[in-house]
This record gives C-alpha cells, sequence and structure tokens, in this order.
C-alpha cells in the first residue's frame, strides 16, 4: 500500500524544484537549443543524448530510452522510492510532507518510527555534550576526532542507565509501545521496559532521504559485543544501506570512486581529513546490495580494510561481489596492525593517500597474496579458481575477456585452459531453470496485438495493413500535448474501450479515462500533468514511452490537435476520409 499525499502537493514540489540544478548534481550539462544536453548516467555513451527540458519540467535521453521527471530522475539515479524521493526533494523548499500526508495503517508506522528514531538520536546527541558524555568525548578527542566531525555525523551517547533515555523519548511524545516497536525498548517477562543501547557511543545511519532509520553502537570499555546494531526490521536493512552514504553520494558521483570502509569510527576518521567519498558497511559484510548502491553512482570502489588477516579475507571476499554488480575493486593495504583510523589519527593524511594511490585491482591482488604465502602450487591454484569463480559472473562479457586475459598473464597458464574452465564455472552458476531452458531451446512467445474494434463502438479494429504504434504515438503525443484537454475529450468519446497495440498504450488509455473523470468532478489539470503526476507508481517502460511522446519536436505548439486526433483515428479504423481541409 501507498502514502495518499494530495497531488497538489506533489505537483508544487515539482513545480519549485528546479529539474536542471538536481540533474547537475550527478553530471555536467551543457546548454543545447532550448534546452540541456550531457552524457547520460544511466548508460555509457560518447556522443550526450542525454536532454533536459526545463521548460516542461522533464528529461529524455535518445541513447537507452530513460525519460521522465526530476521525481523519476531521483527515483532512478538514487535507487529510492517514490515517497524517499519526494522526501529529499520537499527538504530544500522547507515543505513538511507529514503535514499533507493521508495514510495507511502501514505507512502511518514508518513515519512514527522515523519520529521515534528521531527523538532518540536527539536524546543522544544532546547526552554526549552533558555533563554524562564526559567519558565517552574524552575517549573520542582521544581517538583524534574533532567536535565538528561528530556533530556532523549526529554522533552520541547512551550511558549504562536506562531511565534517563526512557524519559527523553516520553518528552518527545514516544511511548513505550513505540520505542519497543521501533526497537529502541527491549522488555523481558515481567521485567521493566530496558534501553537495548546503553553504555555506548551511538552513530545514526541515514537513509537516502536524511532520515534515521537505525544506530550503531560502539560500547565503551570492556563488554560484548564490541559493536551492536539496530535489528532489521520492514522499515531498516544493514545489509542494504551504508553509513555515511548519505552524506558522502555526491562526492562519490563526481569522484567516480568510493572508498569502502568497515568500521563507523573509520568513516568518520577519513570524512574529518577531506576523504568526502568514503562509506562504511553497518555492522555486516559487504553486500550485494550495498555493491549496487555503490555502482549506480561510480565504476570504482576502493576496499580500504583493516590490515590483518581478517581484514584481507574480507577484501577478497568484497571484491568477488563487487565484480558479480560490474564494480571495478581496487584493494588499499594498510601496514599491518592498523586501521584507517589509527592511521589517521595523528593527522597522517598523505600516508593514507600512498596507501590508496598503491591499491591494486582483484586478480594482481590475488597473485600479491600467494606470492606471500610461498607461492607455492596449491597456493596459486586455490587462488586461480578463486578468481575464475568471480570471472563467471562477471556481467560484461567484454571485461570478462579482458580479466582473463590477465589472469591468464599473472598466473602462467595457457588462455585456452582457463577459458574451459570459465565456461565450466559459468555452466555450474547458472540456476536450474536457465539450464533447463538452454536445453530446452524455447523460442519466444509471439507478440500480441490488441482486440481492436470500431471507433464509437467502445475500440479500434485491428489492421495489419498500418504501422498502429507508430500512428497510436502520433495520436496521443498530440492528446498530451493540449493543454485544453479538448483532443483528450474527443479520443474518450470517439474510443471509450482501448484495444491499442501495446500494453504501454492501452495504460495511457486508462490514466486518460481516469482523468476524464477527474475533469468531470471539478479537476483543473491538463492531460499531461494528470499523467505525469500518476507515473512514478508505473513501470519504466510506460514512463519511457509517455516521455518520448513528450519530447517529440516535430509538433508545433499551436497545432489543431483535435483535427490529428481525428485523423489518426480514421487511420486506425482504415477508414480512408479524412477531415476536411480548413
Amino acid at each position: 500500500m501507498a502514502q495518499i499525499l494530495p497531488q497538489d502537493v506533489v505537483s508544487r514540489i515539482k513545480e519549485e524544484t528546479d529539474i536542471v540544478a538536481v540533474v547537475r548534481h550527478y553530471m555536467t550539462l551543457a546548454p543545447s537549443g532550448s534546452g540541456f544536453r550531457g552524457l547520460c548516467p544511466f548508460h555509457r555513451e560518447k556522443t550526450p543524448s542525454f536532454h533536459v527540458n526545463p521548460d516542461r519540467q522533464i528529461y529524455k535521453c535518445f541513447g537507452c530510452g530513460e525519460g521522465g521527471d526530476v521525481i523519476s530522475f531521483l527515483m532512478k539515479i538514487e535507487a529510492i522510492s517514490f515517497p524517499e524521493a519526494l522526501e529529499t526533494l520537499a527538504r530544500p523548499l522547507d515543505i513538511d510532507l507529514a503535514r499533507y500526508l493521508r495514510e495507511d495503517e502501514s505507512e502511518g508506522e514508518r513515519v512514527a518510527f522515523h519520529r521515534a528514531n528521531e527523538a532518540a538520536a536527539t536524546a543522544w546527541r544532546e547526552l554526549l555534550w552533558s555533563h554524562e558524555g564526559r567519558e565517552a568525548r574524552r575517549y573520542l578527542e582521544g581517538r583524534g576526532f574533532a567536535e565538528e566531525i561528530l556533530r556532523r555525523f549526529d554522533v552520541g551517547w547512551a550511558p549504562a542507565g536506562s531511565e534517563g533515555f526512557l524519559q527523553a523519548l516520553r518528552r518527545a511524545g514516544v511511548d513505550e509501545d513505540l520505542a519497543r516497536r521501533s526497537g529502541l525498548v527491549r522488555q523481558q517477562e515481567q521485567r521493566a521496559p530496558f534501553a537495548y543501547f546503553r553504555q555506548r557511543i551511538i552513530f545514526p545511519i541515514k537513509n537516502i532521504a536524511q532520515r534515521i532509520v537505525g544506530f550503531g553502537g560502539r560500547i565503551l570499555g570492556q563488554g560484548e559485543p564490541k559493536y551492536l546494531n539496530s535489528s532489521d526490521s520492514a522499515f531498516f536493512s544493514k545489509g542494504k544501506l551504508l553509513y555515511g552514504f548519505a552524506a558522502s553520494r555526491i562526492s562519490i558521483a563526481r569522484l567516480k570512486t568510493a572508498i569502502l570502509v568497515e568500521g563507523y569510527l573509520d568513516l568518520l576518521a577519513l570524512a574529518q581529513h577531506g576523504f568526502g567519498n568514503a562509506v562504511a558497511t553497518c555492522g555486516t559484510a559487504f553486500t550485494s546490495d550495498q555493491a549496487r548502491l555503490l555502482r549506480r553512482g561510480s565504476p570504482t570502489v576502493l576496499l580500504l580494510f583493516d590490515g590483518d588477516r581478517a581484514g584481507l579475507q574480507a577484501a577478497v571476499r568484497a571484491s568477488h561481489l563487487a565484480l558479480t554488480v560490474g564494480l571495478e575493486p581496487r584493494v588499499a593495504r594498510l601496514p599491518a596492525g592498523e586501521d584507517p583510523a589509527s592511521l589517521l589519527q595523528g593527522g597522517n593524511r598523505q600516508a593514507l593517500e600512498s596507501v590508496l594511490a598503491e591499491a591494486r585491482s582483484y586478480l594482481p591482488f590475488l597473485r600479491e597474496l600467494v606470492a606471500e604465502r610461498g607461492d607455492d602450487r596449491r597456493q596459486k591454484e586455490r587462488a586461480l579458481k578463486r578468481a575464475l569463480g568471480s570471472l563467471a559472473q562477471v556481467p560484461d562479457a567484454i571485461r570478462q575477456e579482458y580479466l582473463l586475459q590477465e589472469a591468464s598473464e599473472l598466473f602462467a597458464i595457457g588462455l585456452p585452459v582457463l577459458r574451459s574452465q570459465l565456461e565450466r564455472e559459468m555452466a555450474a552458476a547458472r540456476s536450474p531453470r536457465e539450464r533447463r531452458e538452454e536445453s530446452a531451446g524455447s523460442p519466444p512467445e509471439p507478440v500480441k496485438s490488441g482486440p481492436g474494434l470500431q471507433p464509437g463502438a467502445g475500440g479500434l479494429r485491428s489492421f495489419t495493413a498500418i504501422n498502429r504504434p507508430a500512428i497510436e504515438a502520433d495520436l496521443f503525443a498530440h492528446v498530451l500535448r493540449d493543454e485544453s484537454g479538448r483532443a483528450a475529450e474527443l479520443l474518450l468519446e470517439e474510443c471509450a474501450g482501448g484495444g491499442f497495440a501495446t500494453a504501454e498504450t492501452n495504460l495511457l488509455h486508462q490514466e486518460l479515462t481516469a482523468w476524464g473523470e477527474a475533469r468531470a468532478a471539478g479537476g483543473g489539470e491538463s492531460p499531461a500533468q494528470y499523467v505525469q503526476n500518476r507515473w512514478h507508481g508505473r513501470d519504466e517502460s510506460y514512463r519511457r514511452y509517455v516521455s518520448d511522446l513528450l519530447t517529440k519536436e516535430v509538433i508545433p505548439r499551436q497545432a489543431d490537435f483535435a483535427k490529428v486526433v481525428r485523423e489518426c483515428l480514421h487511420r486506425l479504423a482504415g477508414d480512408p476520409r479524412r477531415s476536411s481541409k480548413d
């Protein structure tokens, strides 16, 4: 179920947001006619085919077909939901969506969850800078962290006792029931409720919309576990988020490189010393979801893990995952016994820069580990088989071939042998369903056209002698360009039942039918505005189709839209008659 937000609020956010400014956060745009263009962020290209039209507040790539408005752009490039994109765009406009939301029970729980986390973060942040937080502040200062970086990342302190924290939540309007549902408070049998985080330095974890969705806590002094994290819930998943990503995503997109560390303090240390493109895992091993999150903004990830054996093993696993989603992993090796925070503690930025500059890509890193462990045949076999297992899951065939050639040179094994082994690895990696389909050789399903009836009888008659999709595209493009709505009304009168050639066209006809009902009830939006305001809940192919129609440059602004609609309907019906010339 979805949030129910008044449509005028969505329209206001779109109207008050400059799509050019938003897109420029992620790519370079140059003036082109009445709009702007640049290299598409959604596919590789050498010639700019990505266009932004500030008048219509839409974008369109004529290379890969991506298109939409500022909301769908943010959803696509940040991999976030429609509500998260709205919230991200609303904040700079000082629009509080909570004032407007009318929600079902599930969405109301999400807002309550965020409110409880914000209250908890505020309480812990205030405690860190109070008398009770002096021990935690002393520890953090001893590790070299300045007040500015701690406040920037909202670091807090959860004391040993629970009562003060519970009182702070109550003052903020968070009762015990909500605190329990949000994972902030626990209760065992008949015992009194207690705070889940106690005697810990607190690191709030934010989503892309800058909302706090979870926490990490580091014990101060003796105790286990050393790190404690919020439990996964319907609104929080440690394996799908990266600590610091909300703050670093712009730098990552600009530098085309992300630095991945394992600890919260490591991330703070890098951010304090000017490495603005760093992120950290949230108390878990690096996951494929996190790798895909980085891949959307950067082709390269620098793995900066601890210099001990466990850190090296984690780097091997993370490199494998990075390769499988199309990232280029590079392993930066710290001196033994060092972690990123300790290396930077004395303000030694140059030492870390040197470590990053010497980072190795995956295959040379594996070969280096083999050499360090004796360089015997069994070590080389094990490393090479691990490498081939990773290469088998590389999605790009050209990149896979280059990596295979590199492996041949590094491990001194002939290409034919490696290629044969790689093919076996790839066959083993395929799912049983894929193997069955390959052996069966199933032909693709035929494309089916719509049923089609006569205009005025509820639909359109199917006709194979004409290019129906092209005529329908021309028809609907003129309907959407007519801001008066008369062309859309004519379409609905003449063709009420649909029966068009493609799924996208039939869905657009349904949306226009809904527009007609809204207009009859007093709605004032144009067909294009109405369709665009509702397209975020549709799939990408539909948004691409509609954005294609909206960017057809051959349609003059002052065309006789109704006349064109009537002609298109006659052609689709196989009627040779044409409207009389004016």
